[in-house]
């Protein structure tokens, strides 16, 4: 069953342009509304001004990096749990588990396939829509494949 992306906003947060751009349009072609940014401040610029469904954050920014951008996003005023997609190379267990203690959904190693990406989003927002509104979000399997 695959998850019907329409009118779904999704930000993708990462630094590489190629990538960036390739997330972006696989969504796009997929439905959802893709927005982009090429740094964390950035990123919390719109999640400041906008609400969005989902993120996909890649862990190894400059300046704040994915792990402090996570934090942060906990301070940001009247915000929703947002379902996170953390991405990165080399992710190690430790990042994993730091990652899922900051509200982190699932984790994608690079590189990717623009499928996989699909795959992880609309699992991870299926999770969401069928989650009770008062049960608080419960922590599942993590998969760190390509």
């Amino acid at each position: 069953m695959q998850f019907d992306g329409r009118s779904t906003k999704v930000l993708v947060v990462d630094n590489d342009r190629t990538t960036l751009e390739m997330v972006q349009i696989r969504l796009d072609v997929a439905g959802f509304q893709a927005f982009g940014a090429r740094s964390a401040q950035a990123a919390l610029e719109v999640l400041g001004n906008s609400r969005f469904d989902a993120i996909i954050l890649e862990r190894d920014l400059p300046g704040i990096d994915g792990m402090a951008f996570l934090e942060a996003m906990k301070h940001l005023q009247d915000r929703r749990p947002v379902p996170v997609l953390l991405v990165g190379r080399a992710l190690a267990a430790d990042d994993v588990r730091k990652a899922v203690g900051l509200g982190v959904r699932d984790c994608l190693a690079k590189p990717f396939s623009g499928a996989a990406v699909l795959e992880r989003l609309g699992r991870m927002l299926r999770k969401t829509a069928g989650a009770p509104a008062a049960a608080g979000a419960q922590r599942g399997v993590v998969y760190l494949s390509a």
